[in-house]
């Protein structure tokens, strides 16, 4: 008889899988990248705790707030000014000080140095304490009242009454002018107007100043605004010497007599 056909039942061993027959290695590489994602996370944390530590150790100088190196300065009255005379004249003039004009590239609070040709500097920790105008109107008035031929000044005059002049001032310069080591020195130049008020247009007058030469060192600003301080009493010097000297106030146009015709 013939034998019936034998099945042959070959067993393997099983391979290296996971779960499913999901391959072990996906397991093992999964695990590797998530412990190398703790071990640079703790990294990370352990560098943070050791700056703070240094922070501590060192006072927390990185928190610890700085001084504020910004300086202001003011313009003022010379040491020495002109006093009055003891001989009172007639006649003192009541003065009222228009606003001062002044250039667009001094409407700041920091100072002004000249540092070449066509070229000015800013600087960045050395301030006006008050808006540089008010600060030459004040010196001007203080000064202005000082002469023999000045009864009183009012500031921010726009011709109100009580007042027998009007004057205007419009600053051209108003810095300092940093050359060579030993050569600096300031600038302070403006254009005036002096007019009388309710009388004659024809009588106003209009001149020009410029501070002579004054010495600066090119690094102290606080002697910058004592020279430029000087340069603004010469101004007012010049300005109170072109008001008339007579005893009288000029008559006023309504009050003027008209001669008998013959």
């Amino acid at each position: 008889m013939t034998q019936p056909a034998s099945f042959h039942i070959q067993f393997t061993k099983p391979t290296q899988s996971g779960v499913f027959g999901i391959p072990r290695m996906f397991f093992l590489a999964n695990a590797g990248r998530s412990m190398s994602r703790k071990i640079s996370s703790c990294r990370w944390f352990s560098l943070l705790i050791c700056a703070c530590a240094a922070c501590l150790l060192n006072g927390c100088t990185l928190l610890r707030p700085r001084e504020d190196p910004t300086r202001f300065y003011l313009l003022t009255v010379p040491s020495a000014p002109p006093a009055k005379t003891a001989e009172r004249l007639s006649k003192r003039w009541r003065i009222g000080l228009r606003p001062v004009e002044l250039p667009a590239y001094l409407r700041t609070k920091s100072m002004v140095v000249e540092t070449g040709a066509n070229e000015i500097q800013f600087a960045d920790f050395d301030r006006w304490a008050e808006p540089l105008d008010q600060g030459i109107s004040r010196l001007m008035k203080e000064t202005l009242s000082l002469a023999d031929n000045v009864e009183s000044v009012t500031l921010n005059s726009h011709g109100g009454e009580g007042l027998d002049y009007e004057v205007t001032l419009r600053v051209l310069a108003c810095e300092g002018v940093r050359g060579a080591p030993g050569n600096s020195s300031v600038r302070f130049a403006l254009r005036w107007e002096v007019r009388p008020i309710g009388m004659d247009l024809t009588l106003t007058k209009r001149g020009a100043f410029t501070a002579h030469l004054l010495a600066w060192d090119g690094k102290d600003y606080g002697q910058m605004a004592q020279r430029l301080s000087a340069a603004i009493a010469d101004a007012s010097g010049a300005v109170a010497a072109e008001l008339p000297a007579e005893a009288e106030i000029p008559a006023h146009p309504s009050e003027a007599k008209t001669a008998p015709r013959p």
